[in-house]
């Protein structure tokens, strides 16, 4: 049998525009938002590099338009996690805001281009410094020096005495940036990294400050902005009880790793549900796809800034995962995955470590961790190759994802999965449709032995509906090691229970099996179970199929009471099948009895019944799967 795998790349769109949820906001934050700038929306070319003229604020206060060399501000796509930025090159065009607002807390997605003791410019401030002696820095984020400090600066007031300030990002780092007026907040990613302040920190200064905005250069029009812009939030008061939402919903959006390892933080959506919780171990290159309606937000697709580029490219060595979405993601629904801080080197497989079918096999030492919020049953990963040599080399074939679905990291306990990688595209190992549980753990085997995961070589499982029946049929390459197959079927892609199961042949020649289940109308998850002669099993790819609930029964009368003397009876069957056709009367006497071969699909058998009294009579259809009984008048 030929395998043919068909991969099909759609580009998605992954932001949608607050209008199309009602009442969609920064993490669901409206209260005292006074800004809010989305790179996405800022111009409707789809073009890289496209000029733009106006940015509108999304909170619908304030207009943006070019002051200064328009051709120097342009828009620029997958420039963060699938997201667009805007980009300055350091001329002294800005954009500048129409209408005054109130400023106190300002969350803003965005990097700066060049080295960190140059002066790279500012992301926001007020269009004109304020009117006390001396107050010429008011400014959100900007990276430059003072003195001979190279730091990233945000400062506010009436007075020169007031800056907080933290390390300088390196050169087109893409931060999640965060500073309030109040309490002298400071944050990248979610984690306070403040180093140090100059003449007291911002509350010495003010807590708020009022002006109409700019975007690009600070007050005094000195700091010139050169770097990339995707998403500005200001509010005009502190937002500290809900400052997690907001910097979960950009972090999510654009892929950034929020808190460390020894400052663990939460990813938690509009409504307050945690959808990542903070883990030591894994609190590396988080991300992840979901569907937030109260910030306007569906990510069906996403990688983390931290090891890849904005358009998915993965960075030299990092090991670049890309997560998508095979089916539209419903509200709160979301699957988050972080990696530990171990390398992509390569280890052999010994019997301590399992699972006994993948022994002698090669895996990376890094290990990943997802977690699958309001069941996501499915979605394609792929790894990127780019600057690593791997012992499966450029052949599809060797490369397979270890997972674990019990979340504690060990390979020998529980049943382990196993997903063979469809296809390597572009330097990236594609695997086609992976079930990632809640708290799964996952390895990559670069290179597996010549005896292992012998049941997981599934080269095809289907399952489509059929009437009131699902049909399932799977194909196996060679099993000599195989005992049986079990059927699962699940409602909720998480909880499964076993519906059938099938022995193996013991062939060493390709071999197809089929399943037959009745399960009722809706929809549901199938998956088969193969288990070895060591009772160890592994998994196919998930499969989803939804039975009406009109779906028809396999047995209906042609009419009843019977016209002329003939029953005539319509038969529907999933697959050829002798029939079994039974007529007692009312007292249970056998008055006919009589086998059909009949095809797949509807048929109509006919029985002469004009040779005995009125009355009632019953008949009873039998196939080897279903059985049903009707009654009928003569």
């Amino acid at each position: 049998m030929t395998r043919k795998t068909l991969i099909l790349f759609v580009a998605v769109s992954t932001f949608l525009s607050p209008g199309l949820y009602a009442q969609s906001y920064p993490g669901g934050i409206s209260n005292n938002l006074s800004l809010w700038m989305i790179a996405d929306s800022a111009t409707t070319v789809s073009s890289t590099n496209a000029t733009i003229s106006t940015w509108k604020d999304q909170k619908k206060t304030n207009t943006f338009s070019v002051s200064g060399t328009a051709s120097t501000i342009t828009v620029v796509r997958n420039a963060a996690n699938f997201h667009s930025a805007v980009r300055f090159t350091g001329s002294s065009a800005t954009l500048q805001g129409n209408t005054s607002i109130q400023w106190s807390e300002c969350s803003a997605v965005a990097s700066f281009t060049g080295g960190i003791t140059t002066e790279r410019g500012t992301v926001i401030s007020p269009a004109t410094s304020g009117t006390a002696p001396n107050d010429a820095s008011r400014y959100y984020f900007r990276s430059g020096r003072e003195g001979s400090n190279s730091y990233l600066y945000a400062g506010m007031g009436v007075d020169s005495i007031g800056f907080e300030y933290i390390a300088a990002p390196s050169d087109s780092q893409y931060n999640l940036l965060t500073a309030s007026g109040v309490n002298n907040v400071f944050n990248r990613n979610g984690w306070d990294a403040r180093v140090g302040s100059l003449y007291g920190g911002f509350t010495a200064r003010a807590t708020v400050m009022n002006s109409t905005p700019q975007i690009g250069d600070r007050s005094t029009d000195d700091s010139p902005l050169k770097g990339y812009i995707s998403e500005i939030v200001l509010y005009s008061q502190d937002n500290s009880s809900n400052r997690n939402k907001v910097e979960s919903y950009l972090a999510l959006k654009y892929g950034m790793s929020l808190g460390l390892a020894s400052s663990l933080i939460n990813y938690v959506s509009s409504n307050g549900t945690t959808y990542w919780t903070g883990n030591a171990t894994y609190q590396h290159n988080i991300f992840g796809i979901g569907n937030d309606a109260g910030s306007g937000l569906l990510q069906s697709q996403s990688t983390s800034m931290n090891s890849g580029y904005g358009d998915g490219t993965g960075r030299s060595g990092m090991g670049n995962l890309v997560l998508t979405a095979l089916t539209t993601l419903s509200n709160q629904q979301f699957l988050m995955i972080g990696t530990d801080s171990a390398t992509l080197t390569e280890e052999q497989i010994t019997a301590a470590m399992g699972p006994s079918t993948a022994i002698s096999s090669w895996r990376t030492t890094r290990t990943w961790k997802a977690q699958n919020t309001g069941s996501i049953a499915t979605a394609q990963l792929t790894f990127d190759l780019t600057g690593l040599s791997l012992k499966g080399g450029t052949t599809a074939s060797n490369y397979w994802l270890l997972v674990d679905p019990d979340g504690d990291g060990n390979f020998l306990t529980g049943t382990t999965h196993f997903y063979q990688a469809a296809s390597i595209t572009s330097n990236k190992i594609v695997f086609a449709s992976v079930s990632l549980t809640n708290n799964a753990v996952f390895t990559l085997l670069t290179k597996p032995s010549s005896t292992a995961i012998l049941a997981s070589t599934w080269l095809d499982f289907t399952a489509r509906t059929q009437q009131n029946t699902v049909s399932l049929d799977w194909t196996i390459p060679h099993e000599e090691n195989m005992l049986h197959y079990d059927i699962e079927r699940s409602a909720n892609a998480n909880d499964y229970m076993r519906v059938g199961s099938q022995a193996a042949r013991q062939s060493d020649a390709t071999v197809q099996y089929s399943y037959v289940d009745r399960p009722g109308a809706g929809t549901w998850y199938y998956r088969i179970k193969a288990v070895d002669m060591d009772g160890q099993g592994s998994y196919s790819p998930v499969r989803t199929v939804t039975l009406s609930a009109t779906a028809r029964q396999f047995l209906r009368l042609g009419s009843n009471p019977i016209v002329g003397g003939r029953l005539q009876l319509n038969i529907d069957l999933s697959e050829n099948n002798t029939v079994l056709v039974r007529i007692t009367d009312r007292q249970g006497k056998g008055l006919v009895q009589r086998r059909y071969a009949l095809p797949p699909g509807g048929s109509t058998v006919a029985i002469d019944m004009s040779g005995y009294p009125a009355g009632l009579y019953f008949v009873q259809v039998r196939t080897t799967a279903d059985s049903k009984t009707l009654s009928f008048l003569q």
